[in-house]
């Protein structure tokens, strides 16, 4: 009777665990990319929301999916300015975005987009920096948590961190 009651015991204790290691692993509508950002602040997730904040010198969310022909909108929530800007061959855009302003683009094609700031990251997608996938197409190296990278760069987050 004891074996029985300890064992109901264990399940019962180990059932939540074991979900959320599996909710972890890319449940709720992300991707998880097996990234570590070395602040404990996220992974290297993809999100499907066309609303991205550039806050703390970071965008977040980092790795964005949305349809053709969707509009992102990214929401400066930090005082000191930044820009969106674009840093793959397949789209042009370079506009400076006050503290509490915004900008938005409508992407029209299939594809991967890779954004970055000019004032606080490198079109190498170090520092802020992020990715949008559009349509069909897929974020095979998604980004890591804020401002690091996927690919084991300095994934220091705040912005500042990681190469692409």
């Amino acid at each position: 009777m004891r074996r029985r009651r300890l064992l109901t015991a264990s399940v019962t204790l180990a059932g939540p665990l074991i979900a959320g290691c599996v909710e972890s692993s890319g449940g709720g509508g992300s991707v998880d990319g097996g990234a570590n950002n070395g602040s404990g602040a996220g992974d290297a997730s993809i999100e499907g929301t066309s609303s991205v904040a550039m806050v703390n010198d970071g965008f977040e969310p980092r790795n964005v999916e949305v349809g053709t022909g969707t509009a992102v909108t990214w929401t400066n929530e930090d005082d000191p300015e930044h820009t969106v800007t674009d840093a793959s061959d397949n789209w042009q855009k370079d506009t400076r975005v006050a503290g509490g302003g915004e900008t938005s683009h409508t992407f029209e094609d299939s594809g991967v987009y890779d954004v970055f700031c000019s004032i606080h990251g490198s079109s190498n997608l170090s520092g802020m920096s992020m990715r949008v996938g559009v349509g069909d197409a897929t974020i095979e190296a998604p980004l890591g948590g804020a401002g690091g990278s996927s690919d084991g760069g300095d994934d220091s987050g705040g912005g500042y961190g990681g190469s692409y």
